[in-house]
């Protein structure tokens, strides 16, 4: 590990190196934390790890202070002295123990989940894969007792729609107006494709094989992120696995709902990219619809935004917008989606994020937002549990029920199937069995 820290060090030192010149705009601090870096490498039994703890922690509260564009040189900070972190608990000549490597390999996930670790990817990518290979193994899977599957309860009908989202056969070869207006779906296409991610992906050893030991992720806890009792939390990756009901391999009792939602975990994952192709319709630079005249694509590079979305059985995402173009694939398990046009927003009733004293930050868990603004979100159930449940729910929001269900739509996606739908629909997901999705923003 020796030759990682050495390399790491020879790039901060250097005036040129991008790293380094976006350091520097952190001021003070930057000559501070090279000072501490060096410290640690100097001294022969290397110094305790936790110095770099004050330089995480303030790059923590400065970058989560700033807009995304404004909070680089923090993002970078957070980032190498996460790394100076790592390296420090696994460099000493001691022998390094499990626990020890635990914590090394978790401090990088969270430079990736928490500051996207720019310009240190693939620095992170091989420490990481050192520390497994040298101190670290797969456990065993937990069988859990043997459980008498109680039938689950029949899924009750909303009323909150009336069609069906259409289905397009063969797929459009050229992603025209005609198709970036509404919603449609390609039934099938990831199996045209051949999508290794349709098979693999729905098993837990080879999810666990692709991460390896160690890794944690970003997860929600609780099953509607409109209550008080939701919460995020960093979670081992392989507990996490194990809560969900696998075909091999059935779920550990919970007495919680986990969701990795929103989460980029291919970029943190990155031997799970090869598993899924990425249609050629994302990159197709749509004109902003007419629905919808405000739209820009995301703002990095490549015009594209890539989540994953794991979760179990009647886990439900509240109807909300998003302003981008969504191309929405199923690779494990049943996923209902209900669709609203832009025009019945006025009878969607959503939260007024104005009045809660947050910013106006759209739910995003990986973000590490634990109070998302709610302005993009309704308060309707577009999934009631029970007919009381949408009784009451008539009474409550009167003008949705009016206006909404006979201008929404909805559609059930299987493995293989693509969900497309413009920037500014409503949308809503349930759920109906252990389901692993993507979403690619464009």
């Amino acid at each position: 590990m020796l030759d990682l820290f050495d390399q790491l060090l020879a790039e901060l030192g250097g005036d040129d190196h991008t790293c380094t010149v976006d350091l520097r705009r952190c001021g003070s601090v930057y000559f501070e934390f090279y000072a501490e870096a060096r410290s640690l490498r100097n001294n022969v039994n290397f110094g305790p790890s936790e110095s770099m703890e004050p330089f995480i922690g303030r790059a923590y509260r400065e970058m989560t202070s700033l807009p995304l564009s404004a909070s680089l040189c923090w993002r970078r900070l957070y980032t190498d002295a996460s790394l100076f972190f790592a390296l420090s608990k696994v460099s000493n000549s001691v022998k390094v123990d499990e626990a020890v490597a635990t914590e090394a390999v978790a401090a990088l996930d969270r430079a990736i989940i928490i500051a996207g670790a720019p310009g240190r990817l693939e620095f992170i990518y091989k420490l990481i894969k050192d520390i497994q290979d040298n101190h670290l193994a797969l456990e065993p899977l937990k069988v859990p007792p043997a459980q008498i599957q109680q039938p689950m309860p029949q899924m009750y009908q909303s009323s909150a729609f009336s069609a069906s989202v259409p289905c397009i056969h063969p797929p459009p070869s050229i992603f025209g107006r005609e198709w970036s207006e509404k919603p449609f779906v390609l039934r099938n296409y990831g199996h045209i494709q051949n999508w290794r991610a349709l098979s693999s992906w729905a098993s837990i050893e080879y999810l666990r094989s692709m991460a390896g030991p160690g890794r944690v992720v970003p997860v929600e806890v609780g099953k509607d992120y409109r209550t008080e009792e939701w919460t995020q939390r960093l979670m081992n990756w392989d507990s996490f696995l194990q809560s969900m009901d696998f075909p091999e391999h059935p779920a550990q009792p919970q007495n919680e709902v986990l969701y990795l939602a929103q989460h980029n975990l291919l970029l943190q994952f990155p031997t799970l990219e090869g598993d899924i192709g990425i249609p050629e319709y994302v990159y197709a630079c749509p004109d902003p619809p007419s629905c919808y005249p405000a739209y820009k694509p995301p703002g990095n590079l490549d015009q594209l935004v890539i989540n994953v979305w794991l979760g179990p059985k009647h886990t439900i995402s509240p109807a909300h917008t998003d302003p981008f173009f969504n191309c929405y694939a199923q690779v494990v398990g049943r996923k209902t989606v209900w669709l609203a046009p832009p025009e019945v927003s006025n009878s969607m009733y959503p939260f007024n994020s104005l009045t809660s004293g947050t910013s106006d930050k759209s739910h995003n868990p990986a973000a590490n937002t634990t109070e998302p603004s709610m302005s993009n979100t309704s308060r309707i159930d577009v999934f009631p549990d029970t007919a009381e449940a949408e009784s009451a729910s008539r009474n409550d929001f009167p003008d949705f029920w009016k206006e909404v269900p006979q201008k929404a739509m909805c559609v059930t996606l299987v493995p293989g199937d693509v969900l497309f739908f413009p920037p500014g629909w409503w949308h809503a997901m349930r759920s109906e069995e252990t389901s692993f999705s993507v979403s690619m923003w464009f």
